[in-house]
């Protein structure tokens, strides 16, 4: 099928739901999570805005492709839950455990044998940005300089959070921002005692409306350009697809193949990222 006909099905929009809590076992996790994401979502809105100075684009106009994110202590109002004229940005969470390798594994970090012990292979994001609360003992997390270095993002303590620029706002920048190569190593587990602490990391994907589509807004040619090269890594079968829904859903398919299987049967991943009916 044509990519007219894919982008009229709508797939994505089965990315609309309520989130299921383990109130009977852990009843704290749901206000503190909805503290969190609240927290989160304000920074994610200043760093939106503080991007919109440094490009000469208007904030207001822009904000209004991503709505009002509503949480509180016992609640979390996601896409799809409120009124259809006032959907929240579409965002998503993860709570990340990496498990470590044993004391005989050979921990690479950089080169062709680091996939041995991968966490997470290189991609870019397909979300506007990305918050990550890190571990703060643990290392892992890598992005890739534009030379194709791997350098080791260190552990953060809970008052800090990495950014990661995704490939919606790649698109809305027309290419000025880059969207951040990365990928999650396993550390070694404790060589002193033999004992296995996983990596813990809470990234929050921060995106405009489901339904919006990302078009470039911004005039380069007027910008200062100080980046000397052009070769930032990609993934050769990925396809960057300005709609925040059938982007989110590509991810959903790549990042999690099982969970797709078992809930979109009837659905099937193309080799770019596209989805369609089988």
């Amino acid at each position: 099928p044509s990519n007219n006909n894919l982008q009229h099905t709508q797939y994505y929009r089965r990315l609309k739901a309520t989130n299921p809590w383990p109130d009977e076992i852990q009843s704290t996790l749901r206000p503190a999570i909805a503290d969190y994401v609240s927290g989160v979502l304000d920074i994610s809105d200043q760093l939106r805005d503080a991007m919109c100075l440094a490009l000469n684009v208007d904030a207001e106009s822009f904000a209004s492709l991503f709505g009002k994110h509503q949480c509180n202590n016992n609640n979390i109002i996601g896409p799809g839950q409120g009124r259809i004229d006032d959907d929240p940005p579409f965002w998503s969470m993860k709570l990340v455990s990496y498990p470590p390798m044993n004391g005989g594994d050979n921990l690479v970090r950089n080169g062709k044998n680091a996939k041995s012990n991968q966490g997470v292979g290189a991609h870019t994001d397909s979300n506007f940005l990305t918050l990550i609360l890190q571990d703060p003992v643990h290392s892992g997390l890598q992005v890739q300089t534009v030379d194709g270095t791997w350098i080791d993002v260190p552990p953060t303590d809970s008052n800090t959070l990495v950014c990661n620029i995704g490939e919606l706002a790649e698109i809305w920048t027309d290419g000025y921002f880059l969207a951040t190569p990365h990928r999650v190593l396993r550390h070694f587990s404790n060589e002193n005692d033999g004992t296995l602490t996983c990596r813990t990391s809470l990234p929050i994907f921060y995106n405009p409306k489901l339904d919006t589509v990302m078009k470039p807004m911004v005039d380069i040619k007027d910008l200062p350009w100080d980046r000397k090269q052009q070769n930032q890594w990609r993934r050769k079968n990925n396809i960057v697809l300005g709609s925040v829904g059938e982007n989110s859903f590509k991810s959903l398919a790549r990042s999690h193949t099982n969970v797709f299987q078992r809930h979109h049967s009837d659905l099937r991943i193309l080799y770019d990222g596209r989805i369609m009916k089988k």
